[in-house]
């Protein structure tokens, strides 16, 4: 089925290193990218898109660079790769490359890369034998022709935040013009084609794939906002990898210890404050269709509180010393919870309604 084929589908970290060779000044392909300013949304616009375009259509960027034989793929992935789109291209290759190298975290091998030292990466790389080491990528491993290439989905109404918020995400970070659109030919299936879309099989090929691959592992790419924790795709590849057992690593820029300052304040009330419910993702639909598989949400949230900050959490070391902050948070948390259902009980008291109707 379609999730075995996603499956099979891989991106060693040396084809990662030949794109990124080829973007830029000095390159053959987008021009204008910039190190500080190009997302990975804007690469997969600018180069996976039309590099993975065939005579009839178009193929995943991974088959494209690294066709599979008729004895399968050249390497199954070992990784998976949980990222924001909207993170840096150049954090998401570096993390990549980090990951592969054993290091704790990318910043430096990314202030390696954007110093244009690409040949002594590689050659770590390939000292460590870590050169074909397979990572499932959704930009490069989810055939775009398929989906998102021809367009950015139904404008909302205009003069609305909802116009603002999709207006931009159709524009380039560096130069703010639209993004070209492929013309290709390809089929395209979205979520009312569940059985071809190849977004919405991540949980079936996560399962297939621990199943398949021995030591097979979760890498999860954090950007510098942290950004990727309130994106819904991702959170519920965090928690679909954690029920199924599947080993966890995080790169993030810098292992440094967060301090009690007013900017790593924020971003701990911000992940301490995480709702999927309030998670967005670049279509409304792919939100909704995540949604309508948790069963309950107040449950999932608490999974998700555990998976980050719980004693064995994805960034437990990272808020040392925010402990004390985080059982004041949790017991805020249950208060408003309290107060709201205090609050409801009265006022249904007052209308005289009943709480289990409508």
């Amino acid at each position: 089925g379609k999730a075995q084929e996603l499956a099979q589908r891989s991106m060693p970290v040396s084809a990662l290193l030949d794109l990124y060779r080829r973007l830029g000044q000095e390159g053959d392909i987008m021009p204008h990218y910039r190190p500080d300013q190009s997302k990975t949304t804007d690469v997969v616009r600018h180069a996976i898109i039309p590099l993975s375009r065939t005579s009839d259509g178009g193929v995943a960027y991974s088959d494209a660079v690294a066709p599979r034989s008729a004895e399968g793929p050249r390497c199954l992935p070992q990784r998976m790769v949980t990222h924001a789109w909207d993170n840096l291209f150049l954090h998401l290759v570096a993390a990549v490359v980090a990951d592969a190298m054993g290091r704790r975290d990318y910043e430096q091998v990314a202030r390696t890369i954007e110093n244009g030292n690409l040949d002594l990466v590689e050659d770590r790389l390939a000292q460590l034998g870590a050169l074909d080491t397979g990572y499932w990528i959704c930009a490069f491993c989810v055939n775009q022709h398929a989906g998102i290439c021809g367009g950015f989905g139904d404008p909302p109404e205009e003069g609305t935040d909802a116009y603002s918020k999709w207006d931009a995400k159709r524009r380039d970070s560096v130069t703010g013009e639209v993004f070209p659109v492929c013309e290709c030919a390809h089929p395209k299936f979205f979520n009312d084609s569940p059985e071809n879309c190849e977004m919405n099989k991540f949980d079936d090929m996560m399962a297939k794939l621990c199943k398949e691959v021995p030591g097979f592992l979760q890498l999860v790419a954090v950007d510098e906002k942290f950004v990727l924790f309130s994106r819904a795709w991702c959170v519920a590849e965090l928690v679909e990898a954690s029920r199924c057992g599947i080993g966890q690593h995080v790169q993030i820029k810098s292992r440094r210890h967060f301090d009690i300052s007013e900017s790593d304040m924020a971003i701990y009330k911000k992940l301490a404050r995480l709702t999927v419910a309030e998670c967005e993702a670049s279509r409304e639909e792919d939100k909704e269709a995540i949604l309508r598989k948790i069963s309950n949400i107040q449950e999932f949230d608490t999974h998700l509180q555990d998976l980050i900050f719980g004693d064995n959490g994805l960034l437990r070391k990272q808020f040392v010393g925010f402990g004390l902050l985080d059982a004041a948070v949790r017991t805020a948390r249950r208060s408003a919870s309290l107060l709201e259902d205090f609050e409801g009980s009265e006022d249904d008291e007052e209308t005289g309604s009943d709480p289990e109707s409508g």
